[in-house]
């Protein structure tokens, strides 16, 4: 059908009273809503990189001839840079004065790194989504794959920060006390896997928390894994700490007493064949822990969810077409719910599997051998 006669069509259903002006005005609406949150993104990139927000935070009303002066950028493009937050509403604007000021409560969320509402790290990402459309494109008209390794660097480091936060305020005082008896393991001593590791935070946090334990991170990405080890030496070089190039179905030969997977199982080639090796290498009465994106067993109950309508995003640019680039090629995706991951470890052979804890923006999921 032709752009005209789609036209055409479109004229006989208004004329005909099947059009609904106002439901049209609202999706317009909505859309360029979404569009702005989209433009205002690339600006929120851009004042973490250049660290505008790190500039602002705690130093009160600034004028952008002080905040360029501090930041050492260019005046003229800081003040159109401040104008788009004032917009935005990130910042607050006092026309009197011709001040701008980033409030405490604003800074806790893009520049304060160990706050637990810090979440910048998000923008690094839809940054590289953006930068990936022509791979995205091109998966979507042949095998539906995108290699992992081709993403963008900043891909990787949003992930690492982004996550970074529900894993230093989340992991020791909520996630692995919900599961039955882990905590006692690790305070004991315990052999762990943490399959998928990244950049190693997890790892070298649960090795400082739990420091009777030991940990082997796992991944197949050779440049994460070697973040991962240069933030072990940043750390002081813990041993009990480290970190092996191997993919999901290679995680050493065990026995270990917990296998973790962290944000990691739906970006798998293969999650069962990688369960089923957790089972494998784990001891008896062995522990797996999988933590995953928050996410509903139906798709209609997320409608208009911002957290879902992310990670369902996140899901079809980045997750699902690297997995389908990987032997295996199951694609399970962020989203689907708890449901099919509990389904998942019983197929492997798990006992007992269950959703541990629910915290609205994880889900984490055990069970045992």
């Amino acid at each position: 059908m032709t752009t005209t006669t789609q036209l055409q069509e479109a004229d006989k259903n208004d004329k005909a009273g099947e059009i609904d002006e106002a439901r049209v005005e609202g999706f317009l609406g909505r859309l360029l809503t979404d569009f702005a949150g989209a433009a205002s993104t690339a600006m929120t990139v851009l004042g973490d990189r250049l660290g505008l927000y790190e500039a602002m935070t705690g130093a009160g009303p600034l004028t952008a001839e002080a905040l360029a002066e501090m930041t050492g950028l260019h005046p003229r493009l800081v003040t159109e840079w401040l104008g788009s937050q004032t917009v935005s509403e990130y910042v607050t604007y006092d026309p009197t004065a011709g001040t701008y000021e980033l409030p405490i409560e604003h800074a806790a969320v893009l520049s304060v790194v160990d706050s637990p509402a810090y979440v910048i790290g998000a923008a690094d990402f839809i940054a590289g989504q953006y930068q990936s459309l022509d791979q995205l494109a091109q998966a979507f008209r042949t095998d539906g794959g995108v290699d992992y390794s081709a993403l963008p660097t900043c891909v990787f480091s949003g992930i690492e920060r982004f996550f970074r936060t529900a894993y230093v305020h989340e992991l020791a005082a909520s996630w692995f006390p919900a599961v039955p008896g882990l905590v006692e393991r690790l305070e004991r001593g315990a052999r762990v896997a943490d399959v998928g590791c990244g950049h190693g935070v997890a790892s070298l946090l649960i090795g400082r928390t739990w420091p009777a334990s030991t940990v082997t991170g796992f991944d197949a990405h050779e440049p994460s894994i070697t973040q991962a080890r240069a933030k072990a030496i940043e750390a002081g070089s813990p041993g009990n700490v480290s970190f092996r190039v191997s993919d999901a179905a290679g995680a050493g030969p065990g026995p270990y007493d917990v296998v973790v997977f962290f944000d990691a199982l739906h970006d798998l080639g293969d999650p069962p064949a990688a369960l089923r090796r957790a089972h494998e290498v784990l001891s008896e009465g062995g522990i797996v822990v999988a933590v995953e994106p928050w996410s509903l067993d139906r798709l209609e109950d997320g409608i208009g969810n911002p957290s879902v309508r992310i990670d369902y995003s996140a899901s079809t640019s980045v997750c699902t077409p690297t997995s389908l680039a990987q032997p295996g090629g199951y694609g399970l995706g962020t989203q689907g719910g708890p449901s099919k991951r509990i389904e998942l470890l019983s197929e492997a052979g798990f006992r007992n599997p269950a959703l541990a804890a629910d915290t609205g923006f994880n889900l984490v999921l055990t069970a045992t051998k």
